[in-house]
């Protein structure tokens, strides 16, 4: 039987999706960019204000990973600015938002970072949190015969295009000599993975790890295959206008500090952070949850490295080849050597044995 081909999108396509969504950011962030989880500084869940020459960061979150830390950990008190929060599904749709100019520092994964800069989003990453363990991975379906990712070769795997699911993804196909048009790519939101493998429409998805018990429950007898080890990346993001306002970026500097001490607050916590975050926060099995927060190592936020620049380039060659990003995408676009070189020393005072 002739394998068929995958449809890839053209970047200009792709990208001009992001000016589709930035009408539904401007109705929905309001001027002041707190919607959904907006809250002031401290998280104590009211509206954002300020006093008169006092600024106030406007940060987008994706299920309170940034937020919830910083309140647990009272990392967030007393701030000498204001703290204004807005919740997002993914990605992309930050990226809108910060082509809109409606945010100025905002969280995502390391694959929508190199989108933001194809789409000149006006963004660039400031710091960064590396996690030595898989936080993705591939599920197979029950029965499919799939065990490596060599096996993916001519199935249908699911996957959310642009995410960092999809860097993931080409990694683990590259890895064994396979690219995207060795599989039949069915893209779909990454809330319908799930639903999409438990309906028997494909044979594996590409999916977050923290969530494989409850696509165990949905589809019985679905497995997670062997993988390659990869670098994993969180990204922190300013935008490059917060950047050159003298007290947005000493704001942005401090933030990124407080939440880096917040960020090793939930290993030392882990029965509330567990309770707090995986269960009350993503509804996730107690037990499961626990199991997969043990597994993984702590990590802190720090200044962008090295190994994180590499690993944009290896993506963005990778997403470059089946046509969701330009060829030639320069990654450098996605820094801001003088901040870098500030937040690192920086650092080095604040952390002097870290």
């Amino acid at each position: 039987m002739r394998q068929r081909r995958p449809r890839t999108r053209r970047p200009s396509l792709l990208l001009a999706g992001v000016a589709a969504l930035v009408a539904v950011l401007l109705a929905a962030c309001g001027d002041g960019g707190g919607s959904g989880d907006g809250s002031g500084s401290g998280g104590g869940g009211g509206a954002a204000s300020s006093a008169p020459g006092r600024v106030t960061l406007r940060i987008g979150d994706q299920s309170k990973v940034v937020q919830l830390p910083l309140s647990l950990s009272g990392a967030d008190r007393g701030t000498p600015y204001g703290l204004s929060y807005s919740t997002f599904a993914d990605g992309p749709h930050m990226n809108a938002a910060f082509s809109a100019g409606r945010l100025d520092v905002g969280f995502m994964g390391d694959t929508p970072v190199l989108f933001a800069n194809a789409a000149g989003a006006g963004a660039v990453a400031v710091a960064v949190q590396e996690s030595p363990v898989n936080t993705q991975t591939i599920i197979a379906r029950a029965g499919s015969g799939i065990r490596t990712p060599a096996d993916l070769k001519g199935r249908r795997v699911a996957f959310t295009v642009g995410t960092s699911l999809h860097g993931y993804l080409l990694n683990q196909l590259d890895a064994v000599g396979l690219d995207q048009k060795d599989i039949t790519p069915v893209n779909v939101p990454v809330t319908s993975l799930t639903t999409t493998l438990a309906g028997g429409k494909v044979d594996a998805i590409v999916y977050t790890r923290m969530y494989t018990a409850g696509v165990a429950r949905q589809a019985p007898g679905s497995y997670e295959i062997q993988t390659r080890q990869l670098p994993v990346y969180s990204v922190l993001l300013a935008s490059k206008a917060a950047l050159k306002d003298p007290a947005k970026r000493a704001a942005v500097r401090d933030f990124v500090l407080r939440l880096s001490r917040a960020s090793a607050w939930p290993k030392a916590n882990a029965a509330t952070w567990v309770q707090k975050y995986y269960v009350d926060q993503l509804k996730q099995d107690p037990v499961a949850a626990r199991r997969y927060f043990d597994s993984i190592p702590d990590s802190r936020y720090r200044p962008v490295s090295p190994g994180f620049v590499e690993s944009q380039r290896v993506q963005a060659r990778l997403l470059g080849g089946v046509g969701v990003l330009p060829k030639g995408l320069d990654v450098n676009n996605e820094l801001d050597s003088g901040f870098t070189t500030e937040l690192t020393a920086a650092f080095a005072k604040a952390f002097p044995a870290a």
